[in-house]
């Protein structure tokens, strides 16, 4: 029930923010003549095969650790909590191999452009801190839940102890440490692929067509580096929470709360809750990646005749 309603949440949010983006994904329209129409075609098709065939990695990557967790109860889910980490760097990176580029006959020529392309080039400042702040505070958690987390007694460091209650599963050093170098990985899939995507061939025929794939591609990149990261500093949040609360009270023989021990309680409270809203945010990111990742250039290509918009106005969205 928890699940449904979490899922009927992020795509409200997901509907809303849509809406509200309509005119700015709207911008992102362009005009090719009738010459170039069929090679426009072409290339929308290779890049709508280019992002499913990073969706589909990902999702292979999640179906076989989810079978490695079945066949390893022992490792105490911690495939389950890597899977969706390296689903989304293995997508990265397959996004990243497979860079926007028009590809034209041989008689096209190819431009270099005066102004430098960088990985920030084709999207707004905030978007770019946005999987920054995410990878920063993601490491920063887990250092701090590993430096209060105890050892059980198998010697891993995934419980927390509070007064002389012991409660866990809790993030500790056993899952932090894998997470800090799984954030670094996802942080250095992400810049690659910003860089392959700023830095493809440009096309001097398709100029306008070109950049506005270019700002989309950047928009998945960062919706689905962000989004994971958050997804996992949600999940942490509420892991560490739920064990801090349990942990904190103190129990009757029946299983009936007596009391808390203050304020480890009141911190476990606001991390669950800090959980369920990040979760929240990162889920909204996921989805809008995959839509986006999923829009059909096609979509983006007017016919002669009608009114071409700057693809540069994009930026803003």
């Amino acid at each position: 029930m928890l699940f449904l309603l979490y899922f009927v949440l992020v795509f409200i949010v997901v509907g809303v923010v849509r809406v509200g983006s309509r005119k700015r994904l709207a911008g992102l329209v362009v005009t090719v003549d009738d010459i170039g129409t069929v090679r426009a075609r072409r290339f929308a098709r290779s890049i709508i095969v280019r992002n499913i065939s990073a969706l589909a990695a990902g999702g292979v990557v999640l179906w076989a650790l989810d079978l490695v967790n079945q066949a390893h109860r022992g490792w105490y889910g911690l495939p389950l909590m890597i899977a969706p980490g390296l689903a989304a760097t293995l997508g990265l990176l397959v996004f990243a191999l497979c860079p926007t580029r028009i590809v034209t006959d041989r008689a096209s020529r190819r431009s270099a452009d005066l102004m430098p392309r960088r990985v920030w080039s084709y999207g707004p400042a905030w978007g770019f801190l946005l999987p920054l702040t995410a990878a920063a505070t993601v490491v920063a958690f887990a250092i701090i839940a590993g430096l209060a987390s105890s050892p059980q007694p198998d010697g891993a460091f995934r419980s927390i102890t509070i007064g002389s209650s012991t409660a866990g599963p809790y993030p500790g050093w056993y899952y932090g440490l894998p997470l800090i170098g799984l954030t670094v990985l996802l942080a250095a899939a992400t810049l690659f692929a910003l860089g392959r995507i700023a830095s493809a061939a440009r096309s001097e025929q398709f100029s306008d067509l070109d950049r506005a794939v270019r700002i989309l591609a950047t928009r998945v990149v960062m919706q689905l580096s962000s989004g994971a990261l958050f997804l996992y500093f949600g999940g942490v949040l509420l892991f560490a929470g739920w064990t801090t609360s349990n942990a904190a009270t103190v129990f009757a023989p029946g299983g009936v709360a007596l009391s808390s021990v203050q304020p480890a309680a009141a911190i476990g409270l606001t991390e669950v809750i800090a959980g369920l809203v990040v979760a929240l945010l990162g889920g909204v990111l996921v989805i809008l990646s995959i839509l986006d990742a999923t829009r059909q250039p096609l979509g983006r290509v007017a016919a002669v005749g009608t009114p071409a918009v700057d693809a540069a106005s994009a930026r803003e969205s």
